[in-house]
């Protein structure tokens, strides 16, 4: 089970309660207070959750959820944080804030209804708080899972016996982790209180393995995301020039910097010549070859997707919904699209995959006929061919496939015609939970 902090405060309010618009005036006034509170905040941003009533989303760490801040009429104030996998130092900085934001905005925590496993929240103690995270690891390690500490549906497939937010190990750590817990501890990305240089390592460290595509940024969030790792490494560097640090990686990142400059400018890191001259003598000009590159988006990802469905695209593919639920996958010249469609026939019945099938087929335009895709209980087919969009030509493969009561359309664009067989092997990649 995870270590999560649970906690209850209450505004002074009296007898008076707050409308919906004050608490979310107080959220996002709380969000303009963590943004401002120093380096470990990444994000502070106000959302509505599934009623439809806001709530504050903090994000201090990529390999934590973000800590989940909601606050109610009456004045109740819930916080909600799990802070494994993160590290016992994220769990002790987050009580140190939540103590910090109820002294600047002049509340009190109700620490009868607050739940802290380590209960560091309550007494302010260090002692134990290391040992439960490292009993939390040797738990995880026992179950001999192919990862820890990543989300379920990360869907890497980068080769590694057991992928973690840091890179990947072998099941003979895992089990030496299992036998004496305390050898785990490198395993944590956050692993003492401070804001130190391993603070500032580890965090990039764990977003060069698990979130950067390995190119120039293709949008907003990928530029961010791109300046903060920069951030962080020059950071851990000048705190601790000797230290060791993701040398040949951070070129990488580096030149991507420099090709954004030269075109959408999604990042704002300026170029440091100086450090770059720096980073060229330790890493040379040719780039390590021994062990495996720090990325997991080195290879391709397995992208989960609507009712039960996945696909396979290479791990550098920006990906992003709409507000109608289709998902979109990209890089500069070949685009993957997706659909789900759920229906029930006339008589109120579910289709099978057949039946789903033909009626998808149905929308297929004209082209040369691609692989049918059957796996499992899924059934597709598809055509490719040249279509026009925004008055160029590009190769589309149309796809339709169906499952019980679920029809999926998934189309592969490429710019050339030599990517057809790219486009027939990501079509093939398309599953179904039930058809696997």
């Amino acid at each position: 089970m995870p270590i999560v902090l649970s906690l209850t405060g209450h505004l002074p309010l009296g007898d008076r309660r707050l409308s919906r618009s004050e608490a979310r005036d107080w959220l996002a006034r709380a969000a303009v207070w963590f943004e401002g509170v120093g380096d470990a905040v990444l994000d502070a941003r106000l959302m509505r959750d599934a009623d439809e009533r806001p709530v504050l989303l903090v994000d201090l760490h990529p390999v934590a959820a973000p800590v989940e801040v909601r606050l109610g009429g009456s004045g109740k104030l819930q916080v909600a944080a799990a802070t494994t996998p993160a590290g016992p130092g994220y769990h002790q900085h987050l009580c140190d804030l939540l103590h910090q934001l109820a002294a600047d905005f002049d509340f009190d925590w109700d620490l009868a209804h607050c739940t802290d496993p380590t209960h560091y929240f309550d007494s302010g103690s260090p002692t134990g708080v290391e040992q439960q995270f490292l009993r939390w690891l040797a738990g995880a390690c026992a179950r001999r899972p192919g990862s820890v500490g990543l989300p379920a549906g990360h869907g890497f497939t980068f080769p590694g016996e057991v992928l973690t937010p840091l890179g990947p190990r072998t099941r003979a750590w895992a089990a030496a982790v299992v036998e004496e817990p305390h050898r785990g501890g490198d395993f944590f990305a956050w692993w003492a209180p401070d804001l130190d240089a391993a603070f500032y390592r580890n965090r990039a460290t764990a977003r060069l393995w698990c979130e950067f595509p390995w190119r120039a940024p293709l949008t907003d969030a990928e530029g961010e995301v791109a300046d903060q790792i920069a951030n962080d490494l020059a950071t851990a560097f000048k705190l601790d020039p000797g230290g060791d640090l993701p040398w040949t990686e951070w070129l990488e990142l580096l030149d991507a910097i420099q090709a954004d400059a030269r075109g959408e400018q999604f990042c704002v890191t300026p170029t440091d010549t100086v450090l770059s001259v720096e980073l060229w003598k330790r890493t040379g000009p040719v780039p390590r070859a021994d062990g495996p590159r720090v990325g997991y988006r080195r290879s391709p990802v397995r992208a989960a997707l609507d009712g039960g469905w996945s696909v396979q695209v290479p791990g550098g593919f920006a990906r992003e919904w709409d507000a109608d639920r289709n998902w979109t996958a990209w890089d500069r010249t070949r685009t993957v699209w997706f659909r789900r469609v759920g229906f029930t026939k006339p008589d109120g019945s579910s289709p099978t995959a057949l039946e789903a099938l033909e009626v998808g087929r149905k929308s297929l335009p004209e082209g040369d006929p691609v692989p049918p895709l059957e796996v499992g209980e899924v059934r597709g087919a598809g055509v490719f061919g040249p279509v026009e969009e925004d008055g160029r030509t590009v190769w589309r493969l149309s796809g339709v496939a169906g499952v019980g009561g679920q029809l999926a359309v998934c189309n592969v664009y490429a710019e050339s015609a030599a990517d057809r067989d790219w486009a027939v092997q990501t079509w093939l990649t398309l599953r179904h939970s039930q058809g696997t």
